[in-house]
Parts: structure tokens; C-alpha cells; sequence
């Protein structure tokens, strides 16, 4: 026995179904309801006519690590008892985070921009781009901060590395320099986590470089000592001493190469360790607007007319049956 498969209504199919059955409840209703519909219809359009347009602009970029110091594990040990660690990486989720954090937001709310000739040809900020020039400055910064915050998104995908976020505006330049700007911030706070740990690895091996030095020429000093107290081949433990001695000597001096290599390579590191984002896709400039949804705003306005006017009825009736209750 075979089976049929049958294929179930579409979208548009369900559209009209829905419709025919909104238009016979609006019959159903009479006067009251064609008036309660439309008045929500009226409704539903000033508010989607009020409503500013937005714009979504998007971006996506991978953020790459600074070289790391080549610490030998003899010194990885000293390194990390002091609290000092090599340059860290971070996940791209510790990045898409950062992107929403408060400081990186705080950059693009204070930062200038140049608006469409139409509305003003000097640029504002984004609390005045919104309106929120109320109170205190630290309160219109909270508010461009809660705002802006609302209308940044995002997202990283683990096996790929890539941060895609999407900034939306009241223009699409501004979408698309807002993004821009929180980019340029984020990165510039990248870079102050690597350059901090890189100035801690450097002082931390500044001072050991001092240290070991002392070491050294106390070590030299003892060998040099002995030998000239001992200049005459002696017994067996005479050898042995000396040899002890010069043992220590060079495993002092060893060491010392070995921090002023790594404290060399810490200030190169220190000058150099400017980590980028690399930037897959610029912010675009948006073409196409994301919103708001006006067509669903009429249609939940007509609905909400619609359901009112069925409802009335219920509650003209239910409104009667408790009068009569009070009145008996």
C-alpha cells in the first residue's frame, strides 16, 4: 500500500485564509466594527509614520595576537610567581563581548558625526543624534550609552575566529561610522592590554637583569678571591673548591645571557606589540532599511481594533448582568 504525501497550505495560502476570516469578522461586527478596524489602522499608521527609519550597517573582522616572548621554562617559573604572564590571546567571544562593553561604547556615544546635508552640516554627537541631551553630562552619557548598547549586536563563530557585529542607526552614514568607530576603539583598547603586559615582562626582566649582575661579579669576585689565595696547586679539595666555584661562576653568567636576551627582546616587544583587527568585511553603507516593521505595526493596529470590537459586545453584556446583580 502506498502512501500519498501531501503538501501543506503555503504562507500566502494562510495570508488569505486569514483575511477572509478578518474581513467576516469585521462583517460580523457591522458599523461598530468597520469603525473600531480602521480607527486601528489609522492608529497603527501614525505610529509606523512616526517611528525614525533605521539602518543596519555590518562588519566583520578577526583579531590578531602580538607575537608572544620566547620565555625559557627555567625563567617561566620566576615569570609567573611575580603575577607576569606572557602575552595572552583571548577567544573571539571575549572580543564580540568587548565590542558591546562600556568603554568601547562610551568612544563611539562621544565621538563626532557628520550627519546628511538635509538635517545639519556640522557634526553632532550620537546623544544629540538621539535626543537625549537631557540633564547632566554624565547622565546623557549613561543614556547614549543604554541606546547605542541596544543597537549594537555582536556575534562570534569559534570555529571560524570571525566577529561579525551590526550597528544600527537613524541614517545609514551614520550606521556605517559608528561601526567604523567602534572598531577603531576596540582595537585601541586591544592594543593597551598588549603593550601593558609587554611593559610588565620588560620591567619584570629590567630588574632581574640588575639582579643577575650582581650576582655575576659577586660570583667572579669569590672565584677570583680564591685563586689568588690558592696559587699554588694544593691538595684535592683545593681542586674541588675551585671547581665548584667556577661552576657557579658560569652558571650565574649563563643566566645573565640569558635575562639580557629576554629583557632585550621585551623592549623590542614593548615597541612593536601593536596587534591589528583584521577587518574581513568594512562596515558597509546600507542600502536597504531594517526597520521599523510598519506593515505589521497597521496590521496589529487593525487587529487590536478588530478584537475590540468583538469584545464590546461581551462586555456591554457582562457590564448589564452586574448591574441588574447590584440593583437586585
Amino acid at each position: 500500500m502506498s502512501a500519498v504525501a501531501t503538501q501543506g497550505p503555503g504562507a500566502a495560502d494562510m495570508f488569505f485564509v486569514w483575511l477572509a476570516r478578518a474581513l467576516r469578522a469585521v462583517r460580523s461586527t457591522g458599523r461598530r466594527g468597520l469603525a473600531l478596524t480602521s480607527l486601528g489602522v489609522a492608529v497603527g499608521v501614525g505610529i509606523a509614520l512616526t517611528l525614525p527609519a533605521q539602518w543596519t550597517s555590518s562588519a566583520a573582522f578577526i583579531a590578531q595576537g602580538a607575537s608572544t616572548l620566547n620565555i625559557p621554562s627555567a625563567l617561566q617559573g620566576l615569570v609567573a610567581s611575580v603575577g607576569i604572564t606572557s602575552a595572552k590571546e583571548y577567544s573571539p567571544q571575549f572580543y564580540a563581548d568587548l565590542l558591546a562593553s562600556r568603554p568601547v561604547l562610551e568612544a563611539a556615544v562621544l565621538a563626532p558625526y557628520r550627519l546628511p546635508a538635509g538635517d545639519s552640516s556640522v557634526p553632532a554627537s550620537y546623544v544629540a543624534v538621539e535626543h537625549l541631551a537631557k540633564g547632566s553630562l554624565q547622565m546623557q552619557l549613561a543614556a547614549g550609552v543604554k541606546r547605542l548598547g541596544e543597537r549594537v549586536a555582536a556575534r562570534a563563530d569559534v570555529r571560524t575566529n570571525i566577529i561579525t557585529v551590526d550597528v544600527t542607526a537613524r541614517y545609514p552614514t551614520l550606521a556605517r561610522d559608528i561601526a567604523r568607530t567602534l572598531l577603531t576603539s576596540l582595537d585601541s583598547l586591544n592594543i593597551g592590554f598588549r603593550q601593558q603586559q609587554s611593559r610588565q615582562l620588560r620591567e619584570y626582566f629590567e630588574g632581574r637583569v640588575v639582579d643577575m649582575k650582581r650576582e655575576v661579579d659577586s660570583a667572579e669576585n669569590a672565584l677570583l678571591s680564591f685563586m689568588e689565595q690558592n696559587r699554588v696547586a694544593g691538595s684535592p679539595e683545593l681542586q674541588m673548591e675551585q671547581l665548584r666555584l667556577q661552576r657557579n661562576a658560569d652558571l650565574k653568567r649563563a643566566l645573565y645571557t640569558t635575562v639580557s636576551q629576554q629583557y632585550e627582546e621585551a623592549r623590542m616587544q614593548e615597541a612593536r606589540n601593536v596587534p591589528v583587527l583584521t577587518v574581513l568585511e568594512p562596515p558597509n553603507l546600507p542600502i536597504k532599511k531594517s526597520g521599523p516593521p510598519r506593515r505589521f505595526i497597521v496590521v496589529v493596529g487593525a487587529a487590536f481594533g478588530l478584537a475590540l470590537a468583538l469584545l464590546l459586545p461581551s462586555l456591554s453584556s457582562l457590564r448589564d448582568r452586574l448591574r441588574s446583580a447590584v440593583d437586585s
